[in-house]
């Protein structure tokens, strides 16, 4: 082989090393992409959890229904969730993302029970991580997370009922009633044409 061939057979194996190493380096920013989308999606879905939530709770006896309802959700002890929300200060919408998470991490590792896996997201969580970037550490699907939200908030919706309708007679504004129409003046008459002479 000659010192070219040789040069361009190198070349073209480091082309080839290039674009091999660089497809997992886009899949991995595709990755990326997903995730933050997921958990926008989530961030979402757990704020419209916690409104629900929050008008369910508006009794004593909405807020057991609503632990209720979580506990069986994750087949967990209703003194679980109530424990999550007063001693770890979660809302429901965060408190189900912690429970959807820890449980999918039980599935992965078997060898741990609902408390260990559950301390395993929430010390995560304390740290300050994002629960895209948890999922993602612990290689947990964040979509079957925001079905779990999704499922939550539709029992919380249940438990509140329907929101008060502002009355419709409040809420429109009379509309200012239209000006007279202005009529327009006549158009004067054009005088007639004079005829002219000889016809």
């Amino acid at each position: 082989m000659t010192a070219r061939t040789m040069t361009r057979s190198f070349v073209g194996a480091l082309l080839m090393a290039g674009v091999a190493l660089g497809l997992p380096m886009a899949s991995l920013a595709e990755d990326a992409k997903d995730v933050q989308q997921k958990e926008r999606q989530l961030q979402a879905e757990a704020r419209q959890l916690n409104a629900d939530a929050t008008r369910a709770a508006t009794t004593p006896d909405g807020q057991r229904r609503l632990d209720a309802r979580l506990a069986k959700q994750f087949n967990v002890n209703e003194s679980f969730v109530t424990q999550l929300r007063t001693d770890h200060h979660l809302s429901y919408g965060q408190a189900t993302i912690a429970l959807a998470l820890s449980q999918q991490l039980m599935k992965q590792n078997t060898k741990l029970n609902q408390q260990q896996a559950l301390d395993k997201i929430l010390t995560e969580r304390q740290a300050g991580k994002g629960w895209g970037v948890i999922a993602h550490e612990f290689n947990l699907k964040l979509g079957h997370v925001v079905s779990e939200v999704k499922k939550a908030d539709t029992a919380a919706t249940h438990i509140a009922g329907k929101p008060d309708k502002v009355d419709q007679n409040v809420a429109k504004v009379d509309k200012p009633d239209k000006p007279e129409k202005i009529e327009k003046p006549d158009k004067p008459e054009k005088p007639a044409k004079p005829e002219k002479p000889g016809r």
